[in-house]
């Protein structure tokens, strides 16, 4: 049994032939790389023979068809590109829209570039898609952004093949998506040390899960999109954005955020004294000021969690309070 002292994905490719055996009736992948490198290489030229490989109707080199459907096409759209892969770079966006233009599917486009350059690109599937959350406008954007991921990891755990690291993925993706592969012992011990310590994969599935809700105008409607699954933080992240514009309504109206203290050294004025300074200055109403009180008491409750008392109804009614606030002095 291979013994784990720290997460990595090593141990997920060694078991990549026992996984692959029951989705893929165990695949000769280093046979289909044989096959395709002559397309690299320039010693042959691309054509249908290769894609009847690839489909592997009799089921030599894996099951294919068990997961993906070659659409029809014609022999002069691939004698069009017949040398395309003879001088294939890495994550060449000409040579994937290319292929793409004629084979309609992202994910056989993957396979074929996986088998022709293995140093550089890998097949994009399901399992791995929802591992990291795989984002894209389009399925080439998604494609390219997954071969970015993949060369963090490669880099990562220091791989040399970027097939590796996707074979590496996959057999990960499908223990921790399986109730009877994440329950055998040596399984176990990748599912339990991948959940229960940080790694490089949950910070790219982090950040591409993220991506888009960064993308939102302001924290306060950042902070509603968590209210449902976590509405401490949610309440933290609008506190930060009322932070943010009660400082700019200071400096709008002149009012310092800094001041000297008796040893003549700077501090940070409290937003409840920015606050009354606001209000002072008649730029928002009593009632907005002592609201403000109220929604930052909040949110240091939240954030010290100290005989917390905040309740998630009180949360979701300051967001929607700094909300209203934000809009109306904007």
């Amino acid at each position: 049994m291979i013994e784990i002292e720290k997460f990595g994905l090593e141990t997920p490719l060694r078991y990549f032939p026992d996984v692959s055996k029951l989705y893929l009736g165990k695949p000769k992948m280093k046979e289909l790389e044989d096959i395709f490198k002559p397309l690299k290489d320039g010693e042959e030229t691309f054509s249908l023979k290769h894609l009847k490989i690839l489909i592997d109707k009799e089921n030599r080199y894996w099951k294919f068809l068990d997961w993906w459907r070659m659409p029809a096409i014609k022999k002069k759209e691939i004698e069009d590109i017949e040398h395309i892969f003879e001088n294939l770079q890495h994550k060449d966006k000409l040579v994937i829209e290319e292929l793409f233009k004629r084979l309609k599917n992202i994910e056989i486009v993957s396979c074929i570039l996986r088998f022709v350059d293995p140093n550089n690109y890998g097949i994009l599937s399901s399992p791995v898609e929802c591992l990291l959350y795989v984002k894209g406008k389009e399925p080439i954007e998604k494609y390219l952004l997954y071969l970015e991921n993949l060369d963090e990891l490669k880099n990562e755990y220091q791989f040399t093949r970027i097939a590796d690291v996707d074979m590496a993925l996959w057999t990960l993706a499908r223990i921790l998506y399986s109730s009877s592969l994440k329950d055998v012992p040596k399984y176990k011990k990748i599912y339990d040390l991948y959940r229960n310590k940080p790694n490089a994969l949950k910070r790219i599935m982090a950040r591409n899960a993220l991506e888009h809700i960064w993308e939102e105008k302001s924290y306060v409607h950042i902070s509603d999109l968590f209210l449902e699954t976590d509405y401490i933080i949610a309440g933290i992240i609008a506190g930060r954005g009322l932070e943010h514009f009660v400082k700019k309504l200071c400096r709008e109206n002149d009012i310092p955020l800094l001041k000297r203290d008796i040893n003549g050294s700077e501090k940070k004025v409290s937003i409840k004294k920015l606050a009354n300074e606001l209000a002072s200055g008649r730029y928002i109403t009593k009632e907005e000021k002592f609201s403000i009180y109220n929604w930052w008491e909040i949110r240091c409750d939240l954030a010290h969690e100290f005989k917390m008392k905040s309740t998630s109804n009180e949360v979701e009614k300051m967001i929607e309070g700094i909300n209203i606030f934000i809009n109306k002095h904007s």
